[in-house]
C-alpha cells in the first residue's frame, strides 16, 4: 500500500481523555471489546473508547457505500501499479 501515514507513536488515548476529566478506555484485545463498548455506551457524560487495530488492517463499517468500495479499489490498483503492493504478492 502507499504510505499514507507516518511513523509517529500514538499517545493511549483512553487516558488522554481521563487526563481532560472524561471517561476514557483504550482496549487492544478482541476479547474485550464486547465489554468496554457496552461500559462506553453506559456511560452518563462525554466518554472516548479507543480501539488498536493493526495499522493497515481495514475495519468495514456495517454498510459501505458504492462510491467507497469504488474508490478503495481505484487506491489499490494505483498502490499496484506503483509497484507499492507491499508484499502482497510475494513470489
Amino acid at each position: 500500500m502507499l504510505p499514507i501515514y507516518t511513523s509517529l507513536t500514538n499517545p493511549d488515548l483512553g487516558k488522554v481523555a481521563e487526563a481532560m476529566g472524561l471517561w476514557g478506555k483504550t482496549v487492544s484485545k478482541a476479547e474485550e471489546l464486547e465489554g468496554a463498548v457496552a461500559e462506553w455506551l453506559g456511560q452518563p457524560g462525554p466518554a472516548l473508547l479507543n480501539v488498536k487495530v493493526e495499522p493497515m488492517e481495514l475495519v468495514m463499517p456495517p454498510f459501505t457505500a458504492p462510491e467507497a468500495v469504488y474508490g478503495m479499489a481505484m487506491y489499490s490498483i494505483k498502490a499496484v501499479m506503483h509497484g507499492k503492493a507491499g508484499g502482497c504478492f510475494s513470489k
